[in-house]
């Protein structure tokens, strides 16, 4: 997720979404997985007397991920950012699994929100890797939902790619994958599956 991006056409569909999912499967809270990269600094304005900096509370106030704070208490749903910046991917999904493990109290949904989408081999910083999807997936209790964000990419069928892509993740039951999408911002989508009890048993007999 970039700052630049925050708050366009694709956060109203993915944030329908996930209200969406939160209230149908009686989840009271989110858990959004940001996967961070804050993005350069805005260009100067040019002025009469020149260039200067755009200031400060403007940017905060129209790309600050925070934000998202608002939407919780009108919704009234528990909403909690990893903010963190995403640089050493095994170590920012490996704290990601803790916070899952450790959470408490009622079912959580967590939403992994890379800049483009899933990447079933090497991953660049804008995907999340399919072993990650599994990881995550394998933290979650049952009654508890998995979201990835998928935006377009330049294959005909890529709905279908992204869609296999998540459902191949180790551990996820593919036949109860869920595409959600919108005609506000065609060129995106969102994954979504549900931990069950026959997950929760294949995860255990694996152990």
């Amino acid at each position: 997720m970039r700052d630049q991006w925050y708050g366009d056409n694709r956060d109203l569909v993915k944030w329908s979404a996930l209200v969406h999912l939160a209230r149908r499967e009686a989840v009271s809270a989110i858990l959004h997985v940001a996967m961070y990269r804050p993005g350069p600094a805005p260009a100067p304005l040019a002025t009469a007397h020149g260039k200067v900096d755009p200031p400060a509370e403007v940017f905060r106030h129209f790309r600050d991920l925070d934000d998202i704070q608002r939407l919780a208490v009108v919704t009234g749903l528990e909403i909690e950012v990893v903010k963190e910046p995403f640089t050493d991917r095994a170590a920012y999904f490996g704290r990601v699994c803790e916070r899952v493990t450790a959470r408490r109290g009622g079912p959580m949904l967590v939403l992994l929100d890379p800049d483009v989408g899933l990447a079933s081999e090497t991953p660049g910083p804008e995907h999340v890797a399919s072993a990650e999807v599994a990881a995550v997936f394998a933290a979650l209790r049952q009654g508890d939902l998995l979201v990835c964000y998928q935006h377009a990419r330049k294959q005909k069928d890529w709905r279908g790619r992204a869609r296999r892509a998540f459902a191949n993740a180790p551990g996820v039951p593919s036949f109860e994958v869920e595409v959600l999408q919108s005609e506000v911002a065609r060129d995106v989508l969102l994954l979504a599956v549900k931990k069950n009890a026959d997950s929760c048993e294949n995860r255990e007999q694996k152990e």
